[in-house]
């Protein structure tokens, strides 16, 4: 199993999303972040203009299969991307187990994903 971690634009994140749900993966997280950067980026408050180094992004966060990871890799590519070299990155890591807890009316259960 692997976790892929994505940094986008927040203009590309419904693409991304769009293209990810369409492709049958439906399980995923996403959070509001900020990068840091060398290049700055004009911003505008209350009518003012100012430059900022700190650009807005979304972190997607999403578990798969071994099977699965060049597929999701391939949508998120494809969907996500723009012309800019420094506007998204995308890290593989290996997940060594995985669990899922499960609720009931007794017990709480702890199962494997496989």
């Amino acid at each position: 199993m692997k976790k892929l971690e994505a940094i986008i634009r927040k203009s590309k994140f419904k693409e991304v999303k769009k293209a990810l749900i369409d492709g049958g993966f439906n399980s995923f997280n996403y959070h509001l972040t900020r990068c840091i950067s060398e290049k700055s980026e004009t911003r505008f408050y209350r009518g003012v203009a100012f430059e900022s180094k700190a650009t807005e992004r979304v972190l997607l966060s999403i578990y798969v299969m071994d099977s699965k990871t060049d597929s999701v890799v391939n949508i998120i590519k494809t969907s996500g991307g723009t012309s800019d070299a420094d506007d998204s990155y995308l890290v593989i890591l290996h997940a060594n187990d995985a669990f899922k807890i499960e609720g009931g009316d007794e017990d709480d259960k702890l199962i494997r994903i496989i």
